[in-house]
Order: structure tokens, then C-alpha cells, then sequence
């Protein structure tokens, strides 16, 4: 079941973040922030963040995705993470979460979804996950996160994709 993320979720939002290799455990800080901030105030702005609890007897969540609208902008939308449990990915979680972004978003007539990733070899997966969401390479910034290591964007015009 995908359902709104609680404040009380935020440990196991952190955890997830981790566990699924998504962020380093040195970047604890960063989620536990983001979510902080998320409950205190931007979500009000329309962020959004979604939750997988698996199929119902999971005692944790098994997917996360959050969102955010990108500021002077018309309806563009940038998903900021998403993540699934290392032993459930592979079984269409991450799929599941990505549709319900973009069906809620599409529902509300939003256009453009973009997608950030890193562009190392570890990543190939994720790359090929957005290639195969309907996901198109729009461009790619050397050495954005460290040196080696770039930003690939991508991008799904939510619009199109509903037609």
C-alpha cells in the first residue's frame, strides 16, 4: 500500500535511505533534515512524500519517494529521491512509487517530471529504471556530485505520457 508519509515515519525514511544505497550513511543528516523540513514546513508548499508499505505484513516501509515542484517554473516537478529496501527491489516497488508520482501529479494537469542520478557504473540500474519508466537522457553535467561521478538528468512530460 503507498500511502502520505507521517513525521513518525522519519526514522524509517532515514533508514531507508540507506539501506536501499541510495545515500552513504555520512549523509544521515541530510535526510533526517530534509525531512525535518519537510513536516515543518514544505510540505505546505507541495512537496510530497509517499511511502510503500509492502504488501501489508511489513513491519517497515519498503519504498520511499519524494517530490518537490521546481520554483519559476510552470508545473515542473523534480523527484528528489526514491528508494526501495535492497530485498525487495527487482519486484516492481520502485515502478509502483514512480507511477503514483506521476498520477498524482498528472492528475493535478502538471507537466514535466525531472529525475537527477548519478552517471558511476553503480548506478547503471537505476539509469536504465528511468529509460524504462519512459524516461528520456536530457543531458549530463561532469563531475556534479565529485569528481568522476556525473549528474544524469531526466525528464517524462507528464502531459504527453497521460495521452
Amino acid at each position: 500500500m503507498i500511502r502520505p508519509a507521517t513525521e513518525s515515519d522519519i526514522p524509517a525514511i532515514t533508514e531507508l535511505a540507506f539501506t536501499s544505497g541510495l545515500f552513504p550513511e555520512t549523509e544521515v543528516d541530510t535526510v533526517q533534515a530534509l525531512m525535518a523540513e519537510y513536516f515543518a514546513r514544505t510540505r505546505d508548499g507541495g512537496h510530497a512524500c509517499l511511502l510503500d508499505d509492502g504488501d501489508g505484513g511489513e513491519e517497515k516501509p519498503v519504498g520511499v519517494a519524494y517530490y518537490q515542484p521546481v520554483p519559476a517554473t510552470d508545473r515542473t516537478w523534480t523527484l528528489l529521491m526514491i528508494a526501495v529496501r535492497m530485498d525487495r527491489q527487482g519486484q516492481g516497488r520502485g515502478g509502483a512509487l514512480l507511477r503514483q508520482v506521476e498520477a498524482e501529479l498528472g492528475g493535478r494537469g502538471q507537466r514535466l517530471l525531472l529525475v537527477e542520478t548519478s552517471g558511476i557504473p553503480d548506478f547503471e540500474l537505476t539509469r536504465t529504471f528511468y529509460v524504462k519508466s519512459g524516461y528520456t537522457e536530457q543531458a549530463r553535467v561532469p563531475d556534479y556530485y565529485e569528481d568522476g561521478d556525473d549528474m544524469v538528468l531526466f525528464h517524462k512530460n507528464l502531459i504527453k505520457a497521460q495521452s
